[in-house]
């Protein structure tokens, strides 16, 4: 692992706090503090024809042979497989897999708020419109982030999780709750890497980068914001669920092609309380690692 880049995280079901495996450190390192590298990163690597070709160049047979080797180097966790490794037909078949779900337990309090992915979740309050904030070495504004001001105005003072995945993870989403899911919208933008990469330099991940944003009439959490942000390399955001139709606490969303990248819950002022534990590493701007079907929150205790 490149020692220039070092990214802790608190692993709640194990109790400790890790260190992440970066995939091309190096490489990020480069792009996103070295000058030569910036300058790389704005005219070229941002940009949506770059991914699309990487992304293309991993649904080739001959990137088969990748895929040891990065399970080797990133240890992932091949016990939830629904199928032998020898059997994915390119590296993006085996990035776009599926898991075996009966291994999974997905919380069905239905007072409790789910994690709708893997991932290292950072966990607010409150959001204000017009605040910007730093979200480990990214910025963050609601207002640029939405760019809508009915839904600036909904989500405005309300409580939101952002939830990171690695290259490692288990990269489809998932939906938080019971509910009606409305028609996905894309937000066109760039396509800057996800991971807290630029130390010398904040990178303008969630104001500029490709979103796709569903609004889901939870049924015990209110109207939920999920907004699934594409970064650098992300081939695209497939999404396979039918809008306007009940679906199950747990159910399939969608996934991410190739590339790690980012799922963001907005919840309206009031309509849940987070967990404590979540809360608390991100005043001390530590990632808690949480699997899909976690608890993130629950409904608030009425007074």
């Amino acid at each position: 692992m490149n020692d220039k880049i070092i990214i802790r995280y608190f692993d709640r079901r194990e109790g400790l706090l890790k260190t992440e495996r970066v995939h091309a450190g190096k490489f990020l390192h480069w792009s996103y503090n070295m000058s030569l590298g910036r300058v790389a990163t704005e005219l070229i690597f941002r940009q949506k024809l770059v991914s699309r070709l990487y992304g293309w160049l991993h649904k080739q047979q001959l990137s088969k042979r990748k895929i040891k080797p990065f399970v080797q180097k990133m240890g992932t966790n091949l016990d939830e497989l629904t199928r032998p490794i020898e059997d994915f037909t390119c590296f993006n078949d085996f990035f776009t897999r599926e898991i075996d779900l009966s291994k999974r337990s997905i919380n069905q309090n239905p007072c409790v708020c789910i994690a709708p992915v893997d991932g290292k979740i950072l966990a607010y309050g409150v959001v204000e419109p017009d605040m910007t904030f730093r979200i480990k070495r990214s910025t963050f504004n609601l207002r640029g982030f939405l760019q809508d001001a009915t839904l600036l105005n909904k989500f405005s003072e309300g409580s939101m999780v952002v939830s990171r995945l690695c290259l490692t993870d288990y990269h489809h989403f998932h939906f938080p709750d019971s509910g009606i899911p409305g028609e996905a919208i894309s937000v066109r933008g760039k396509y800057y890497a996800s991971g807290p990469y630029g130390l010398r330099a904040l990178i303008p991940f969630y104001t500029q980068n490709y979103r796709v944003l569903t609004l889901f009439d939870s049924d015990h959490f209110g109207q939920i914001a999920i907004v699934e942000i594409g970064a650098f390399t992300v081939g695209s955001i497939q999404q396979r669920y039918q809008s306007g139709r009940l679906i199950a606490k747990g159910a399939r969303n969608g996934f991410f092609e190739l590339g790690g990248s980012t799922v963001v819950l907005l919840f309206e002022k009031g309509r849940i309380e987070l967990d404590k534990d979540l809360v608390t590493n991100t005043k001390n701007e530590v990632e808690t690692y949480v699997l899909l079907g976690d608890s993130i929150g629950r409904t608030p205790k009425r007074r």
